[in-house]
């Protein structure tokens, strides 16, 4: 705890300085650094070619949204040899995982300034997908990119916490073939290949294809196999029009998964427990699937106009039966429940945008405008929840438990979403601009309610420089109504929407040696209370949940070889309005949300050895509420990770060796996805051919 409290204010102070530097630092000489053909992929310190797709803000530089959004890049992603989205976004203090590597997410993976994503808040090239028991497959992923705050302009319906788009990787334009292997403990053994290139009269076609499988034993006693395959393919038909086809599939079978843990009835917590200790109950799985098809006609109309028209389909479907675990004393005593469910789920959503730049007088216009039409289906087997016994934390349990309940899926639910949706921003001069943009949907959740909203966003930006962004934000979202769970009277009822109001103010700063970014934000979103009655538990409709809070990260290059980086997030999370019957929770801590989080990252080309490089990661994860009447708290625990990689040249081909560990010094702790992650070793060697 004391190492904690020393870490904290060293973030914060770390944080607002990288974010209050004043000039860029360059090379002695100004010239640009020589790369050697050993050396290793460094993480990008400026942001200067990470581009976003916002939805209907268009396709933009990140640095030139009036929005905090956070991009994980490819290079990110293979130093930590990352494989969920949790670790992807680690070097991010305002997120934090909802669900360990080797789980099954039962809503969403990750949480962000202190709010759960929805399984609806997620995209693959800007087409809704769901993460309902599953992630998707980070190894064909070029980024993965957060849209923190409400997305409603951007995207439409969806949960405050943010949007997550993935982005496949895409046809290169010179020909690459690269295979992989890698071992992860407990004994999870990979392989991937992954190859592209161009075709065809003047290279008409591009190609890029994966195939992606692991499979093997987990840290904590379960057994996975997932495979993956992706294509994506283009075709320059003319000089400005291109055809695109993306398509990724993925299955993934999870058996003997750990229980996901629930506290109840308690105000203190059991000793924890190895992330690595084998509590599952034989004959439990969680199996899944999940597509992606889609198109697009992209149209370079001419310099300043572009229109496209796409279509796209995703479906996932699941098949569970899985444990959950309530712990109900500090002995570590808890019931053993299982729940066996299945169903499916099918998207299909059609688009058509028009970007563009024009002039009226003075003034410079960059304008988005299109229109959209989805549809969300969904299909439901009956479900079988029971109580099959009892067990401990600290003792292997002996029953089994193999599913019994019928297959036969019937619809569930239906939507419908139209949108028309416009933005301008407008250029007026001296680095001033504004930007206005407002979506009408046409939202209809059949036999529930039908609503018709107007989701609007203001902003203000100013550019001293070009590589300075000051701005400030007002975005609303409608949320769509939330099932009432299994845990409740109420279970089933299906709850009235609500919006989402949050206000923004930042900065960005993106120089070629360093960068930085600082956000103060405040969120007001409806709440959804636990009352508690003679009869039970309901789930209730009840104030708002008031998020305010500020994050500031940044990195710098101090040297040619020596990159750090650091961020800090502190939040004030509240209940406020409440009605009567919940005055006791009024200004009591949200459920979830940690007041501060930070960390410290750094990366170094080892001089020793060409080729040689290390990173570390320091992550703080401060206390929380486990409960709305703030009676049980989860404490603080920081993490530390670190890798080595090392490229070398065999026959003229690069080959790539990468060796990490998670949880260095094996920390014990409560987190918010139950059981902590225990100390785990990868390694992994690619070959480029």
């Amino acid at each position: 705890m004391q190492s904690a409290a020393l870490l904290r204010p060293t973030l914060l102070a770390l944080s607002l300085s990288l974010a209050c530097v004043a000039q860029a630092q360059t090379t002695p000489d100004g010239a640009p650094r020589t790369r050697s053909a050993t050396e290793l992929d460094a993480i990008t310190v400026t942001g200067e070619r990470a581009h976003t797709d916002t939805g209907a803000l268009g396709d933009r530089a990140v640095r030139d949204t009036p929005f905090a959004i956070s991009v994980v890049g490819r290079e990110a992603i293979e130093q930590r040899q990352v494989i969920s989205l949790g670790e992807a976004f680690l070097t991010d203090p305002s997120v934090v995982t909802q669900v360990s590597a080797y789980a099954s997410g039962w809503s969403s993976p990750i949480r962000n300034r202190g709010i759960d994503l929805s399984y609806d808040s997620y995209r693959v090239n800007g087409l809704q997908v769901s993460s309902w028991g599953t992630e998707w497959p980070l190894e064909v992923m070029e980024q993965v990119e957060l849209l923190k705050g409400p997305g409603g302009f951007m995207y439409g319906f969806g949960q405050p916490g943010g949007i997550i788009n993935y982005v496949t990787k895409k046809p290169t334009d010179t020909p690459m073939l690269s295979a992989q292997v890698g071992w992860r403990e407990q004994g999870v053994v990979s392989g991937q290949v992954d190859v592209g290139g161009r075709f065809g009269n003047e290279d008409m076609f591009g190609y890029r294809f994966n195939a992606y499988q692991e499979k093997g034993e987990t840290f904590n006693g379960g057994e996975v196999d997932r495979k993956v395959g992706s294509l994506s393919l283009d075709a320059r038909l003319t000089d400005s029009v291109t055809w695109t086809f993306d398509g990724v599939f993925q299955e993934r079978d999870l058996s003997e998964e750990s229980p996901q843990w629930y506290f109840r009835g308690l105000t203190q917590l059991p000793r924890p427990i190895g992330g690595d200790v084998d509590n599952s109950i034989p004959g439990t799985y969680y199996d899944t699937r999940s597509s992606l098809l889609s198109t697009a006609l992209n149209w370079q109309i001419n310099e300043d106009w572009k229109a496209s028209v796409s279509y796209g389909y995703t479906s996932s479907w699941n098949d569970v039966n899985k444990i959950f675990a309530y712990i109900d004393d500090v002995n570590g005593d808890y019931d053993i429940n299982s729940y066996e469910l299945g169903g499916k789920s099918e998207w299909k959503q059609a688009q058509a945008m028009l970007q563009g730049r024009f002039q009226t007088g003075p003034l410079s216009h960059q304008v988005v405008a299109g229109v959209s039409h989805q549809t969300a289906t969904g299909w439901d087997r009956p479900y079988e929840w029971n109580l099959i016994g009892r067990g401990n934390l600290y003792q292997r349990p002996t029953i089994r438990h193999d599913a019994v309940g019928s297959r036969v899926m019937t619809r569930s639910s239906e939507t419908i979403q139209q949108a028309v949706f416009v933005s301008d921003t407008v250029d007026v001069g001296r680095g001033w601009s504004v930007l206005a943009g407002a979506r009408y949907n046409d939202f209809e959740n059949k036999g529930s309610y039908h609503t018709y909203p107007v989701t609007p966003t203001y902003a203000v930006m100013y550019k001293p420089v070009e590589a300075v962004t000051l701005y400030t934000s007002y975005v609303e979202s409608l949320e769509a109504g939330n099932r009432v769970g299994s845990d409740y009277l109420n279970a089933g009822d299906v709850l009235d929407p609500t919006i989402s109001k949050q206000f923004e103010v930042g900065a960005k700063m993106e120089f070629p040696r360093w960068n930085a970014n600082v956000a103060a934000f405040r969120l007001e979103r409806g709440a959804n209370i636990d009352r508690i009655t003679p009869a039970g538990l309901l789930l209730v409709q009840d104030g708002i949940t008031l998020y305010e809070g500020i994050e500031a990260s940044g990195a710098v290059h101090l040297t040619d070889a020596f990159t750090l980086g650091g961020g800090v997030t502190w939040l004030d999370p509240t209940y406020d309005k409440l009605s009567p019957n919940n005055a006791s929770q009024q200004g009591n801590r949200t459920t979830g949300a940690a007041r501060w989080n930070g960390v410290l990252h750094a990366n170094y080309q080892l001089p020793w050895v060409e080729g040689l490089e290390a990173y570390a990661v320091a992550r703080y994860y401060g206390d929380m509420y486990y409960d709305a009447d703030n009676t049980l708290k989860l404490p603080d625990y920081t993490l530390f990770n670190a890798g080595v990689g090392y490229r070398m040249q065999w026959n003229e081909h690069a080959v790539t060796w990468r060796a990490s560990v998670e949880n260095l010094t094996n920390k014990k702790y409560w987190s918010n996805a139950g059981i902590g992650l225990p100390r785990t070793f990868a390694v992994s060697v690619r070959f480029d051919l």
